[in-house]
């Protein structure tokens, strides 16, 4: 229980009339502070006995399932049960699986009536989630004091992959479902177009070269349809925060985003999860229910505070492949200390399958390392910065040695790198 303002002018009356009883050497001042002292105590016996039945009720009100790093409304909903107005004061809790609120609110119930309070949401972590019981303070009915109260909330939210959307939707999915033009003969002819010299004479169309008299050379269409499979890294570092999301974070919705445009490509898709062991796998599969396993695997993977380990997840991703795959493997290109173990997990993979090595790069340590000194600590900060980056730059170099795409760049740019570098492989038919 708090005093409102109202029981502080009763305390601050009492205070008055008992410094004027004391400066009036007794007479008719000398008990008046009594009066709105007892009031008060009065007032407040009455309050408290009066709200022991809980005025006030909460709910949340939101949608089922978030989206990881998708700013979500939701509305924390307040139904009051009394025949007389209530102010409310609650500390608005969300689940760890959110990025937190700060501030206190404040809403007012109407008699025998309810009133929602909306705020904006962010989901930062993946799985279920249920809400916690609200801290609120009630005022109490002659204004008085603020009572405690606990408001319970029988809620729960899924946190699942965010999925693709917008513009990057329209992007991805534009190069999807279309006949390509492959170098020999295929199933299904594609066009006719005029000849270049170097084209296979087998490929050239005597009737219409007659017809237009000039050499005209069939092109035709290959299906080609690939077997993908992102491994995670969920190790410790995972869990180094790039922007709203984690670095696990990203990694995910990366992954989910990226089974919808290779299922809309028809081809067929899986996932690895990783830290000290495998977290989750499941083979690559195709269509929806391909992206359905993905995500649902997703849901159900954390991050781990352990040191990962590459060359684990590379026997099992041997075990989980059946045919030559595309292979990307999402992990963190700044640390050193796991170069080592990961080239000789790309060795383990690379042949048969085609590997690519991706991650966040810091947009901090290079900053760091080209800033001015202004005290006596930056120098040394500007050099273990350059270190660093030194020691990431031969990681990336040495994956490159072995002939491994990496792709790396900085969170909020990775996924469209990714893409890119996906579909040129597919271009390029290296798988």
């Amino acid at each position: 229980m708090h005093l409102a303002g109202r029981g502080y002018l009763f305390v601050l009356l009492s205070a008055v009339l008992g410094i004027l009883g004391v400066w009036s050497d007794g007479g008719i001042f000398a008990h008046l502070w009594a009066i709105p002292a007892g009031l008060l105590l009065l007032g407040l016996a009455i309050e408290g006995t009066l709200l022991r039945r809980q005025p006030a009720r909460a709910a949340i009100a939101t949608a089922a399932r978030a989206f990881l790093g998708r700013p979500t409304p939701a509305a924390f909903a307040f139904t009051n049960v009394s025949a007389r107005p209530v102010s409310v004061r609650y500390s608005p809790m969300l689940p760890l699986g959110f990025e937190p609120l700060e501030h206190t609110r404040q809403v007012l119930l109407p008699a025998a009536g309810s009133t929602e309070d909306w705020v904006t949401i962010t989901p930062v972590r993946l799985g279920a989630q249920r809400w916690p019981s609200l801290p609120a303070r009630i005022l109490g009915p002659f204004s008085l004091a603020w009572w405690s109260s606990t408001l319970t909330t029988e809620h729960a939210s899924m946190v699942v992959p965010d999925a693709l959307r917008g513009s990057l939707r329209r992007r991805a999915m534009a190069g999807g479902g279309r006949a390509r033009p492959a170098a020999g003969a295929g199933a299904e002819l594609h066009q006719l177009r005029a000849y270049v010299p170097g084209d296979p004479l087998g490929r050239v169309d005597w009737k219409a070269s007659a017809r237009l008299r000039t050499l005209i050379t069939r092109e035709y269409t290959e299906d080609q349809h690939l077997d993908v499979l992102v491994a995670i890294d969920a190790g410790r570092l995972s869990r180094v925060r790039s922007g709203e999301l984690d670095r696990f974070g990203v990694y995910c919705n990366l992954a989910a985003r990226l089974a919808e445009v290779a299922t809309h490509q028809d081809d067929r898709v899986g996932l690895l999860v990783y830290a000290d062991r495998v977290l989750a796998s499941c083979a690559p599969g195709r269509g929806v229910n391909g992206v359905l396993q993905v995500r649902t695997a997703l849901e159900r993977a954390a991050p781990r505070a352990a040191e990962s380990d590459p060359t684990g997840a590379a026997v099992a991703i041997r075990r989980l492949l059946k045919h030559r795959a595309l292979v990307i493997i999402l992990t963190d290109l700044d640390d050193a200390n796991v170069a080592e173990q990961l080239a000789r997990a790309v060795r383990l993979l690379a042949p048969p399958h085609l590997v690519v090595v991706g991650g966040v790069l810091s947009s901090e340590i290079p900053a760091l390392a080209r800033a001015a000194a202004g005290d006596w600590r930056d120098p040394w900060i500007s050099l273990a910065a350059q270190e660093h980056q030194k020691r990431a730059t031969a990681q990336r170099a040495l994956l490159q040695h072995l002939g491994v795409p990496v792709v790396g760049a900085p969170a909020p740019r990775l996924e469209e790198a990714v893409f890119e570098r996906y579909e040129q492989l597919r271009r390029a038919r290296r798988v």
